[in-house]
């Protein structure tokens, strides 16, 4: 006879749950004793991680294909959720995306779709979710950035979203202290999300760690920063030096030095191709 694990206490609801920070964020979550329903594209990728994810002792796991930016999409989680018997304490709004280049050298569908992720479908799962999470007390985690204090140049958009993630993450936090649910953000510095990007870290050898991070670098400091209320969650004593060095710098002078270090994408051709599939990954 199947014995089925024991109910958690507490489900988080982590959107791109199926790759990078997101895939992390659920692993760290699982340890902490919480439910995690999953959210990510219908693809393999959302196989693979719900058959990771309940490989853990004690897993309990709900997972559901969706691209979130499609009409209607939203709507068809909230039913999932109910018919799952699913109550929601804590919320990782972790889906999204980035591109970098010469700001008219990206599609428009690609600006568009990332603006819709980043942002509008953050904002929405948050409204939508407010009755839920008021009623548990329970608490939110947005994913900004370091680049959110830092406007680069060639990355226009996505330091954009990202700022936008920051700025209403904090704001919320004060309206929503009188409801009982905390909001918390996090910044965190470069993440490495794929092999590709792990074999450059490791070619660069210690320098290049000083920096860059895994995932699971980073998910038990953002967890129990959720967990505990934190505002700004900022892993890395580097990636928070820089980010107060930011401050302290007159804004022509750091503007011109963030122009210097992104230079290599100012005569980069227009990409040829479709516009990402990243949706609903991680940030």
């Amino acid at each position: 006879m199947r014995i089925s694990p024991p109910q958690p206490a507490e489900w988080v609801l982590i959107t791109g749950a199926t790759h990078g920070i997101g895939l992390a964020l659920a692993k760290e979550c699982l340890r902490q004793g919480m439910g995690v329903a999953a959210v990510g594209l219908p693809d393999h990728h959302l196989d693979l991680a719900q058959k990771e994810l309940s490989a853990f002792p004690g897993a309990n796991v709900r997972a559901i294909g969706l691209d979130l930016i499609q009409p209607g999409a939203i709507d068809r989680l909230f039913e999932w959720l109910q018919a799952e018997s699913l109550t929601i304490n804590y919320l990782v709004n972790n889906a999204g995306f980035g591109r970098g280049g010469l700001f008219e050298n990206t599609d428009w569908t690609e600006y568009r779709n990332m603006l819709l992720l980043n942002n509008q479908v953050m904002v929405e799962l948050t409204y939508r979710l407010l009755p839920h999470l008021r009623a548990c007390r329970g608490g939110i985690l947005n994913i900004s950035s370091m680049e959110a204090t830092l406007p680069l140049p060639y990355k226009t958009v996505y330091t954009g979203t990202k700022a936008f993630v920051y700025n209403f993450s904090l704001a919320l936090r004060e309206e929503f202290r009188y409801h009982g649910v905390s909001v918390s953000v996090l910044c965190p510095g470069p993440i490495i999300t794929n092999e590709d990007g792990l074999r450059r870290l490791e070619a660069q050898g210690r320098r290049g760690r000083l920096l860059v991070a895994l995932p699971e670098d980073i998910a038990p400091a953002a967890v129990n920063g959720m967990l505990t209320g934190k505002a700004v969650i900022v892993p890395g004593w580097l990636v928070r030096a820089i980010i107060a060095t930011s401050y302290i710098t007159p804004r022509p002078l750091r503007m011109r030095i963030l122009e210097k270090l992104f230079s290599r994408y100012r005569d980069t051709p227009p990409a040829v191709g479709t516009p990402s599939k990243a949706r609903n990954l991680a940030n």
